[in-house]
C-alpha cells in the first residue's frame, strides 16, 4: 500500500514538472504585457572588472534549456565534474525524469565555460549526486528586492541595491483582483546587482530597470556558483527583451589574490 501510494504521488509530482516546463515560455511571450519584469542587463564598470562572457551551450533540438530551473550535480573527484540538467527526476520519491529532459557537462574555457551535452545517464552515476544550493550560497541569496549575501566560502558577495521612487497603490486581490483589496508597492528606478569576488575586491554589475511596476527579477537559482572551476554561471539572469541568456563570470587565480593582497 504504502508503495502504491508514493508511485501515485511520484506520478503526481511527475505530471506538475510536466505542466511547470510546458509554462516557462509564457513569461517571455507574455512578460511585457503581463507586466513582469525585463531581467537583469549587463552594466559597463571599471577597467578591472569581472568581465561577462556569453556561455556556450550544446543545444539539443526539443530538448529542455537550463533554465528556469536546472539543477547542479558533481561528483566526488578533486577537483570534481560538474554537470547541470533540466528536468531530471528523483528517483527516491517516484518522480520520473521530464521527456525533454537534458544534462550538460560543465567545461572550463580560456574566456569562461561551456556546456557539453552528455547522456542523461552520465549523471546518475553512483558518484554523482545532486548539489544542495545552500552548500554553496545562502537559500534566500538573491531572492529579495534589495539583498546582500556572501558564499558560504567567503569567496563571493552578491548584492542587490535599488536607486528610484516607491510608491503604493491600492489593488483588488486575489488571483482575479475580486477579493477586496490590498496595498500594493510598486517601484521606478534602477536595481544593480553587484557579484563581488572578495580577496581581490573585482566585480561585475548588472542593471534591471522598474518603470512603476510591483515586479522584479529574483535569480536566486539562477546563479550558479563551481568554486572548483573559479566559474559563476548565470543561467537566464540576463535577458534580452524578456528572452533568457546564458553567461559566465570567470573568477581571478588564487595567484592573482596573493599578488594582491601583497599590495
Amino acid at each position: 500500500m504504502i508503495q502504491t501510494a508514493k508511485r501515485s504521488v511520484g506520478r503526481l509530482l511527475s505530471r506538475l514538472l510536466r505542466l511547470l516546463f510546458l509554462a516557462v515560455g509564457l513569461p517571455a511571450a507574455f512578460g511585457h504585457a503581463a507586466g513582469l519584469p525585463e531581467g537583469f542587463r549587463w552594466a559597463p564598470g571599471p577597467a578591472n572588472a569581472l568581465a561577462l562572457s556569453a556561455l556556450e551551450i550544446e543545444q539539443q533540438p526539443g530538448r529542455l534549456q537550463p533554465w528556469p530551473s536546472a539543477s547542479l550535480l558533481h561528483n566526488g573527484a578533486q577537483p570534481p565534474t560538474y554537470w547541470i540538467t533540466a528536468g531530471m527526476g528523483i528517483a527516491r520519491l517516484g518522480i520520473d525524469d521530464h521527456p525533454l529532459a537534458t544534462a550538460w557537462r560543465v567545461e572550463a574555457t580560456a574566456s569562461g565555460a561551456r556546456l557539453v551535452h552528455v547522456p542523461m545517464a552520465d549523471v546518475k552515476a553512483p558518484d554523482v549526486r545532486v548539489v544542495q544550493h545552500s552548500e554553496l550560497l545562502p537559500m534566500t541569496c538573491a531572492s529579495g528586492f534589495t539583498d546582500d549575501c556572501t558564499s558560504i566560502d567567503g569567496v563571493l558577495r552578491i548584492h542587490t541595491s535599488f536607486e528610484g521612487k516607491k510608491r503604493t497603490r491600492t489593488v483588488g486581490g486575489g488571483f482575479y483582483g475580486t477579493e477586496g483589496t490590498i496595498q500594493q508597492d510598486v517601484y521606478t528606478g534602477t536595481r544593480t546587482l553587484t557579484i563581488t569576488h572578495q580577496p581581490t575586491g573585482r566585480s561585475l554589475q548588472l542593471t534591471e530597470r522598474l518603470n512603476d511596476t510591483p515586479a522584479y527579477t529574483a535569480p536566486q537559482t539562477a546563479i550558479r556558483y563551481l568554486p572548483s572551476l573559479r566559474r559563476v554561471l548565470l543561467l537566464g539572469v540576463v535577458k534580452d527583451r524578456g528572452m533568457p541568456l546564458a553567461h559566465c563570470v570567470v573568477l581571478p587565480e588564487a595567484a592573482a589574490t596573493s599578488t594582491a593582497a601583497q599590495r
